[in-house]
């Protein structure tokens, strides 16, 4: 069984963008950051069932942001990605405005129901 990290990467990767889990490292590019990225991680995993004293279903909220220069207009299909993957859209959120890299942000929240 995939892990939820890989079930978000192999969602996403279709979307032909550079991604990456929890934060982008600019590593072999001058410190330079794509003008267009994605990064996913875990934001909570609560357990939801237990029996024999062993957690036997997690429900887990995954955050997607969305990072581009030009702006949020031309943002791909993430929840329609996610959602083939098997993730349930929750809320999203515009982020402020990075002067520093130049980058705007869209992060979105989903819930994934995980078998332990």
């Amino acid at each position: 069984m995939a892990t939820v990290w890989e079930a978000a990467k192999n969602a996403l990767t279709g979307l032909g963008l550079p991604m990456a889990a929890n934060t982008y490292l600019a590593e072999g590019t001058d410190g330079v950051l794509p003008d267009t990225f994605l990064v996913y991680q875990a934001i909570s995993e609560p357990s939801l069932q237990s029996a024999n004293d062993a957690e036997t279903l997690k429900w887990r909220r995954m955050q997607v942001t969305y990072f581009s220069r030009a702006g949020l207009a031309g943002m791909p299909g993430i929840a329609a990605a996610m959602a083939a993957g098997g993730f349930r859209r929750m809320d999203g959120r515009e982020l402020p405005y990075s002067r520093e890299t130049r980058h705007f942000g869209y992060a979105m929240d989903f819930s994934y129901l995980e078998e332990v």
